[in-house]
């Protein structure tokens, strides 16, 4: 039991802490790529589009499966298209994660358990700048970690001071149906990924475990029928509207994306080992040591072991896309909470020397951070983004300063509990501090401005860039643009004669010439060349990736 004027402590905190969270989704605006591609689906949804068949700029777009896509055009439905409205169904799914890792920790370890795997989930700095992006991986999250929290719940009793039996098979069908229900719309938030992670999870654990007890509460009856029924009728819908779906949506989107370089995003295979230092530096002591020997069977050959269970999932994501061609920060998400539970596991967490080499680590980012502030060794381009940043990193950087400081004299008092709390809390503010800062630079990541500089310009009137786009620029424009000389993701939709776009400049400048009245967004580049052959561009406004252009007579 918690003492009624610690929990009283604990209210307040949580109640700081989640006003700040979701405070954190508004003010700033939305990033290219994938926070303007992410708002602009579901804004043409909601103004009329397919809401089957996805479109980007007017294009078919069937990368991935429309469910976040639904949510965000609900979120606009009710709040208005704004980039918090935007944003707030990722800032849903981060807030309900940090909920999921609590009780599972109070579940199988006590409430200490818990509230160690919360702070350090939120100790995360990964984790919270991803619940504050409009990204897929969030959702993703999410799901999956409601999956392994039904499946938790279902095997294990309330924790208690004394051991209890293990449910009875049926005791935990509510919760199972609840992680195939999650599984479903794992599925239809990111496709196959979300039931092969649960599902590689229980099978390695059940031939590793021998724990073939957890087979007899997965409520299979109701649970697979509940799943297909969840996740479905979205594909059987998209296959009868277009012919090509299954065959680019399974075999591209899946195969050859994890297994050839098609995506152009290939890396080594160590590419995720410093995204996951960066990722739990604050507790990466603790992290090292769990993965190394979190194998280690915590229970009786025979009986569940949560801890087990929790590090399988951890390795398999790690190595599955340690394994694939496409590789993206954000993949590793689904590791980072299973790992912080693995982490807050009793007599582990809150150990002095882990919360000194946190202490020890943050404080070295923080001097590394304000140096990069200073920037002294940055290059001209990088020196101008610095600048910008400089208020915003030099606030990370005390945050991270004080909090280590605190953080050591705090453990060395012997209130270990309170010194988490501190670090994890540090970076939490650091985190803060960075997307304050986020608003400071959008003229380098954001078609924002650029959408501004072409206010009041009439539906009609046409928009064109060229060798280039700016994922966010359609949606603050309300409107698709015409693409010129360029395919990227839109091959597939270009290949369907959906959109508008023109394959060539050659027939851009022909349609640029007969103009009365048009504008095109374009690379410095690429407008001194069709200078230099002597096509009429004037410009209007310049931007440090691109200018814009009109042709007026």
């Amino acid at each position: 039991m918690v003492p009624a004027r610690q929990n009283r402590w604990w209210i307040l905190a949580a109640g700081a802490f989640t006003v700040l969270w979701f405070a954190m989704l508004f003010g700033r605006p939305l990033y290219d790529p994938d926070e303007g591609r992410y708002a602009e689906i579901p804004r043409e949804m909601l103004a009329g589009g397919d809401w089957i068949i996805p479109h980007l700029n007017g294009f078919i777009y069937l990368e991935k499966p429309p469910l976040q896509y639904w949510m965000t055009a609900l979120s606009f439905a009710c709040c208005g298209e704004t980039e918090g409205s935007a944003r707030l169904y990722t800032g849903l799914c981060g807030y309900l994660t940090l909920l999921l890792v609590f009780l599972m920790g109070r579940r199988v370890w006590g409430f200490e358990a818990g509230i160690k795997a919360l702070l350090l989930t939120v100790g995360s700095i990964l984790f919270v700048l991803l619940g504050h992006q409009l990204t897929l991986d969030m959702a993703l999250c999410f799901y999956l970690v409601c999956s392994l929290a039904g499946f938790v719940y279902a095997q294990t009793p309330r924790h208690e001071s004394r051991p209890e039996p293990r449910p009875e098979p049926r005791a935990g069908g509510a919760a199972m149906l609840g992680c195939w229900a999650a599984m479903a719309l794992a599925v239809l938030t990111k496709g196959l990924i979300g039931v092969l992670i649960p599902g590689f999870t229980l099978l390695v654990y059940v031939l590793w475990q021998r724990d073939t007890a957890v087979l007899r509460r997965l409520n299979l009856r109701w649970g697979i029928p509940l799943f297909l029924a969840l996740a479905v009728p979205w594909f059987v819908l998209a296959a009868g509207r277009n012919a090509q779906f299954l065959q680019f949506f399974f075999i591209r989107e899946h195969f050859q994306r994890f297994l050839t370089p098609i995506e152009q995003r290939s890396e080594p295979w160590w590419f995720f080992a410093p995204v996951l230092i960066v990722a739990v530096l604050p507790w990466l002591s603790r992290a090292a040591q769990a993965l190394v020997g979190g194998w280690r069977a915590a229970a009786p050959r025979g009986q569940f072991d949560p801890r087990r269970v929790f590090w399988i999932w951890s390795v398999f994501v790690l190595v599955f896309f340690s394994l694939s061609d496409a590789k993206l920060i954000p993949y590793i998400l689904p590791a980072i909470p299973t790992l912080a539970l693995l982490c807050a596991a009793p007599r582990a967490a809150g150990r002095f020397d882990h919360l000194l080499a946190g202490a020890v680590l943050s404080f070295a980012f923080a001097l590394g951070t304000a140096a990069y502030a200073s920037a002294i060794w940055s290059s001209a381009s990088g020196r101008a983004l610095a600048v910008e940043l400089r208020p915003a990193l030099l606030g990370t950087s005390t945050a991270l300063g004080l909090g280590a400081l605190t953080t050591a004299i705090l453990a060395r008092r012997g209130r270990r509990l309170a010194a988490l709390a501190c670090l994890c809390s540090a970076w939490f503010a650091a985190a803060v501090t960075i997307t304050l800062g986020a608003i400071s630079v959008e003229q380098f990541f954001s078609a924002k401005d650029i959408a501004a500089a072409l206010a009041g310009v009439a539906p009609k009137t046409p928009i064109y860039t060229v060798q280039t786009y700016a994922q966010s620029l359609p949606f603050y424009l309300g409107r698709d643009v015409t693409l010129v000389d360029y395919r990227d993701e839109f091959a597939f939709g270009q290949g369907q004669n959906s959109g508008s776009s023109l394959a060539g400049i050659e027939a851009f400048s022909r349609q640029w010439l007969e103009l009365t009245d048009g504008f095109a967004i374009m690379p410095v580049g690429t407008r001194d060349r069709l200078t230099a052959a002597r096509l009429p561009l004037r410009e209007l406004a310049r931007f440090p990736n691109r200018i814009v252009l009109v042709s007026r007579r």
